[in-house]
């Protein structure tokens, strides 16, 4: 019982897949098995937005609107890009609380809105609330 397996010393032109088929086999098993895991998240309940009437600006409180033609806004007195540091200066420098709210047109360039936040901090503004609902300017109505 001889075995013939060609000459000694003969290379083997055939690939041995045998190990390629195992690990790629194992390697599935383990991406089926991870993959479910991997599918978690939480579920939240996000409120509605509501579109009742919105509250009226308390005296206190400082709202700072940037519109789009330009017009800038404290509450609902218009200034100028000069006079306005200054006046916003003015009208934070007696308060304890340095914190006013900002509101801006959504046509308005970001870099615009990020410079103009950066000046409001810089007259003493010191905490910035952004306004996310839409801001009626003075002598209209929100939403026209």
């Amino acid at each position: 019982m001889a075995m013939t397996g060609g000459k000694m010393g003969d290379m083997k032109s055939d690939i041995n897949i045998t190990p390629l088929v195992d690990v790629v086999l194992v390697l599935l098993i383990i991406f089926m098995v991870v993959t479910p895991l991997l599918q978690r998240g939480y579920e939240t309940k996000v409120p509605p937005k509501t579109t009742g009437p919105s509250l009226p600006v308390s005296s206190d409180q400082i709202v700072i609107r940037l519109a789009v033609d330009g017009g800038i806004f404290i509450n609902r007195d218009q200034f100028t890009e000069r006079e306005f540091p200054a006046k916003l200066a003015e009208v934070m420098r007696g308060r304890e609380s340095k914190v006013a709210f900002f509101a801006a047109d959504g046509e308005i360039p970001y870099e615009r809105v990020a410079a103009f936040m950066d000046l409001c901090n810089e007259n003493g503004a010191k905490n910035l609330g952004i306004v996310l609902d839409d801001i009626a300017a003075p002598g209209t109505t929100a939403g026209s």
